[in-house]
């Protein structure tokens, strides 16, 4: 037996094992007002997704995935990436640059690269509609109809850059037939004192039946949690307003068109890094804020400006045979973000502002059958154009003798502005086809093939000891490399002895596009792309229901093995990127759920993780080897357990209440694996969060009151060594050189937050 085969084995066991020790889940909430019943139970493994592009039941599909419906999202306030992640067991969310910059991690596949046509190797779809740059989305989430985590490749139905698994967003849109509203209003207050205040609803307007028309809005305005104690400000705050339209007609009895456009603006302060580690100015800071975290020293409070635009028309046909279906999309960004890049009080990197420009078009056309006998497929292609743009200042201040910046670059302020244009062109046919071999058995087969082309230019205006000397460079020209493709197949083998349990193995391959690198350090580097990225991925995995719904177990166990992984670490002060070689995946992720009595449910998820280099030579300055180092961003072990109760009154009201508590190991911050100051901080133990509802016996309103991290705790998401920053020329040396010295520049995660919101609803 081979060693790939063994490590399959023994996460396969494994998982078989955890199966039924611990119990995580995803179940359908009933409609606001309605009674908690059997039936209600029962249909916990009925919530309905499209992994697949075709509507199905989430215990049918062979895939891992985790998903909430509206109700659920709402409940158990999921509206942002931060809270996203903690539907399934696993993904970690990653901030690079505050909002200007954010990262997902599904099964150790993330990207913290932010130069224009270098996307995440995790694919976030909202409506459809592909964002990919670690820029283009902000998820302000509100009126949403269901969020899908799809672990695991999807290339062949969702396209290029799925290498880690996809993140699908689905909001609501005009609903034919039906008048309604809703209304929601929060008051806040977080553990630093600050209060905020939020509110977001719709309203469903039907004309006549065939004609719907539906506005939805969200306004946040949240105090921060992160205190710069030299301007006394709160940073890290909230300020967000969001709004989207749709319209739905139903044209003739076949034609369906769904047009949809939303606007959010974004405002408030930059993030509130702290610094921890060695040196005077790392004490300073901590005799400052007393080792309290969401107190730092920062000379630049920063800024946040964002506005993004989003447009999609879908139009559906439907035939005797099957679904013909066009989604047309455009998106837009506008983005500034200013930052005290460095983290502490010295003016070392001031200003330091990040700007982003994009747009995007793409057409998808896709047919989907229905034949209603043992084979169906759907098939489709897909067009996209996209042009990215990022501008990043630094000014590295060598005039400050108590920074190490001093020697890097003496006397001077090295201001530099870097910056680049990417113009990229893709294009994606696939089929995808299922076949019911016998009433249990069936085979999936599916293949996409991936075509993007690049071009573009980068600019280096100035001079520094980090990214060099100025330059101008035009990409994709001249003969060089400018295009990459693959065709990515999926199988798919699952059998179902009944329709509550299932078995089922599949191998998968991952695409990921190359690119240039926007901070390459001379023109010659800067004209050498990174190589594209592939994955296979191998995955077992059983849906079960046992005894009438009492026990619902999901498990996965899988192996991925991903070729050229890009790979972007932080050298000598430098931002690298660079084709890590090898990197290998192994795992077993578990959801399950027990349904005592009628309302409740006490459910656990629980993720094992086990991310590693295979190869990795020359990852850092003189030829350090990370072969065998453990991917950053990446817990071992995720551990979330939950417990839901609903209870009927005899006035015919109803009480509500939601519990959840995190336990994840801590994970690496680069790749080196060598500075470990910071990673204790990034260990999650008892991030809790919890509501209590009431809903009176017409349904028409409802109080809930509720905390996320309830028992306050403190830990970081990100963090990189800034020690060229805060340290001194004397401490660098007395330390035994750079090697060996280390500032972390941490990202805290918010502290406890305590709520009460009040729901109306009229109509329906």
């Amino acid at each position: 037996m081979t060693k790939k085969a063994q490590s399959f084995r023994t996460i396969l066991l494994a998982g078989s094992a955890l199966a039924f020790a611990s119990p995580a889940f995803a179940q359908t909430a009933p409609a606001s007002g309605a009674p908690v019943s059997n039936a209600a139970q029962a249909s916990i493994a009925d919530i309905v997704v499209t992994a697949t592009r075709r509507a199905e039941r989430l215990q049918d599909v062979p895939i891992a995935i985790s998903a909430l419906d509206g109700a659920q999202v709402q409940a158990q306030r999921i509206d942002n990436f931060a809270s996203i992640t903690k539907i399934a067991p696993g993904p970690t969310f990653v901030p690079v640059k505050g909002t200007s910059t954010i990262a997902v991690q599904i099964r150790g596949k993330y990207s913290n690269n932010d130069a224009p046509g270098l996307e995440n190797p995790v694919g976030v779809y909202i409506d459809d509609i592909y964002y990919g740059s670690l820029a283009s989305f902000d998820a302000n989430l509100f009126d949403v109809s269901q969020i899908a985590i799809l672990r695991g490749p999807q290339g062949t139905t969702f396209g290029r850059n799925a290498v880690g698994g996809a993140l699908q967003i689905t909001n609501n849109v005009a609903e034919l037939g039906k008048t309604d509203a809703r209304i929601t209003l929060t008051g806040l207050g977080n553990a630093m004192g600050q209060l905020g205040i939020e509110s977001d609803g719709y309203v469903n307007y039907a004309i006549g039946s065939s004609l719907a028309a539906r506005f939805a809005y969200s306004v946040k305005n949240d105090g921060g949690y992160q205190k710069n104690l030299l301007s006394g400000n709160y940073l890290d705050d909230n300020r967000v307003q969001s709004v989207r339209g749709s319209v739905t007609w139903q044209a003739s009895e076949r034609l369906k068109m769904t047009a949809s456009a939303s606007y959010t603006h974004r405002g408030g302060y930059g993030d509130g890094a702290v610094i921890v580690g060695q040196g005077a100015l790392v004490k300073q800071v901590r005799a400052a804020n007393g080792g309290d975290l969401h107190k730092t020293l920062l000379d630049d409070d920063g800024e946040t400006r964002r506005h993004l635009f989003a447009g999609i028309l879908k139009l559906e046909y439907d035939t005797d045979v099957g679904t013909i279906a066009s989604i047309t999309g455009y998106r837009s960004l506008n983005a500034f973000y200013q930052e005290d890049s460095d983290g502490g009080p010295l003016p070392a990197n001031y200003p330091s502002i990040n700007i982003n420009k994009e747009k995007q078009v793409s057409e998808e056309l896709r047919f989907t059958s229905k034949f209603g006998g043992p084979f169906d497929f759907v098939s489709g292609v897909y067009f996209g154009y996209e042009d990215l743009y990022k501008g990043i200042q630094f000014n590295f201040n060598g005039t400050l003798p108590q920074s190490y910046l001093s020697v890097l670059s003496p006397g001077r302020v090295a201001s530099q502005f870097v910056a680049g244009r990417i113009y990229n062109y893709s294009v994606g046919p696939f089929i995808e086809g299922k076949y019911k071999i016998t009433p249990q058995l069936s085979l999936t087969a599916g293949l996409r093939y991936s075509y993007e082309r690049k071009n573009g230019y980068t600019s280096h205006e100035g001079s520094s000891p980090f990214y060099g000397a100025p330059y101008f460079v035009e990409l994709g020209k001249n003969g060089g490399t400018n295009s990459w493709q693959s065709f990515t197949p999926r199988f798919i083998v699952d059998y179902k002895p009944t329709r509550d349990i299932s078995f089922y193995a599949s191998v998968s391959k991952g695409f990921q596009g190359g690119g240039w690198v926007l901070t390459a350090t001379s023109a010659a580097k800067a004209l050498v792309p990174l190589a594209a990225e592939t994955t296979w991925s191998y995955e077992i995995g059983t849906k079960s229901n046992f005894f009438d719904h009492f026990l619902t177990t999901n498990v996965a166990a899988y192996l991925s093995d991903t070729s050229n992984l890009q790979v972007r670490s932080l050298i000598n002060g430098v931002l690298t990127d660079s084709n890590a070689g090898k990197e290998r995946v192994k795992g077993v992720e578990v959801e399950a759920a027990i349904h005592p009595v009628a309302g409740l449910s006490i459910g656990a998820n629980y993720a094992y993780t086990d991310a590693v280099y295979r190869s990795f030579p020359g990852c850092a300055a003189g030829g350090l080897d990370c072969t065998g180092n453990r991917v950053p961003f990446v817990s071992k072990n995720d551990f979330t357990a939950l417990l839901d109760y609903k209870m009927d009154l005899k006035s015919g009201a109803r009480l509500g209440f939601h519990f959840d508590d995190k336990f994840a190991s801590p994970y690496q911050l680069i790749a080196t694996n060598l500075q470990q100051i910071g990673v204790p901080y990034t260990r999650r133990r008892n991030v809790a969060n919890a509501s209590v509802s009431y809903t009176p016996p017409s349904g028409a309103w409802d109080l809930r009151l509720w905390s996320t991290n309830l028992f306050d705790k403190t830990y970081a998401s990100n963090g990189l060594n800034y020690y060229f920053y805060h340290m001194s020329p004397a401490e660098v040396s007395a330390g035994g050189g750079a090697a060996n010295a280390d500032v972390e520049r941490l990202t805290i995660a918010p502290p406890r937050v305590i709520g009460i919101t009040f729901t109306a609803r009229v109509g329906g």
